[in-house]
């Protein structure tokens, strides 16, 4: 399975946020007018009905002979847009698609420019998740071959569909959910989750030679070292909206190997006696032994959180 598309899979049971990214050989400028222009657009993704420049212009993309797809654009930036998406009869879902610059290789004084390209959909309808994993997957591909990246479309685009469809459906099919209560106030328990000062105070358990990489800025990264315990946990901010929800990439590598496609989304809700946090963590899991493994490491981690927050 192609390894060139990062996946997480964030939001909540009801209303799924899948997220894309993925580098692809161009700058940020030319990755825009890719997505944007209908002219080009027609060559990698669909032909494009309707003039979708500003804020509340209508379009509708047709694949082919199956049915047209229907939006509504809905934000313009310098740095991406967004849209409203319905296909056939689903209920209406929403789209965003931002663009950065990714680093250069520092092994290449000579490399051309290359863009990270991130695409979020929040639907209405869980049941979509995979299906919409593999289509979104296969025109990603499609706009890195538009964009001149050698070998980027799959040799056997049904075959690696199909895994990566079963991937996605794997992803939603097993998450861990936690309901905590902390006595403290939001602010407070938002600035130990999201500082790397924050999060030494209360990130212990795995020994005393920990160290602590942190602040949370979307598109930033985090690591976290503890050499005794033989573990890495690093990862990619993906949502920061303070003090109210927090998502990231979750990639953690112990003796037993490192894993792939996690991802945890943790909300904060003030109530009157202090904080209730809902912790989401989501990956491809076969069976229930991760969650459950991981659900140990939660409750002590967040009673750790816990402990030092409120000095019992």
């Amino acid at each position: 399975m192609s390894r060139r598309i990062a996946r997480s899979l964030i939001g909540s049971p009801a209303e799924p946020e899948m997220i894309l990214r993925r580098v692809v050989p161009a700058g940020p400028a030319d990755v825009l007018a890719a997505c944007t222009q209908p002219e080009r657009l027609a060559d990698w993704f669909g032909a494009v009905e309707g003039a979708p420049a500003e804020v509340g212009d209508p379009f509708t993309v047709r694949f082919g002979d199956a049915e047209a797809a229907r939006g509504r654009v809905l934000a313009c930036a310098q740095d991406g847009f967004g849209f409203s998406w319905t296909w056939q009869d689903e209920a209406q879902s929403y789209l965003s698609v931002r663009v950065r610059p990714a680093p250069a290789d520092p092994h290449d004084a000579d490399s051309a420019p290359h863009t990270e390209l991130t695409v979020l959909h929040a639907l209405a309808e869980p049941d979509h998740v995979a299906g919409y994993g593999g289509g979104w997957e296969q025109l990603l591909d499609s706009l890195a071959d538009h964009l001149g990246e050698p070998g980027a479309s799959a040799s056997d685009p049904a075959a690696d569909e199909a895994e990566v469809i079963e991937r996605w459906r794997s992803m939603s099919a097993r998450p861990l959910e936690i309901r905590w209560h902390v006595p403290a106030t939001t602010d407070r328990v938002w600035n130990a989750l999201t500082t790397g000062e924050g999060v030494r105070r209360w990130c212990r358990h795995h020994g005393q030679d920990v160290s602590i990489e942190a602040d949370a800025a979307p598109g930033s990264g985090f690591r976290i070292l503890a050499p005794s315990a033989g573990i890495v946990l690093e990862g990619v901010y993906l949502m920061v909206d303070a003090p109210r929800r927090l998502a990231l990439t979750w990639r953690w590598q112990d003796g037993d190997g490192v894993t792939e496609d996690e991802a945890v989304d943790i909300t904060l809700e003030e109530v009157e006696d202090g904080t209730i946090l809902t912790v989401r963590h989501t990956g491809p899991w076969d069976d229930d032994a991760s969650p459950s493994r991981y659900q140990e490491h939660w409750e002590s981690a967040l009673a750790d959180l816990e402990e030092d927050l409120t000095g019992a």
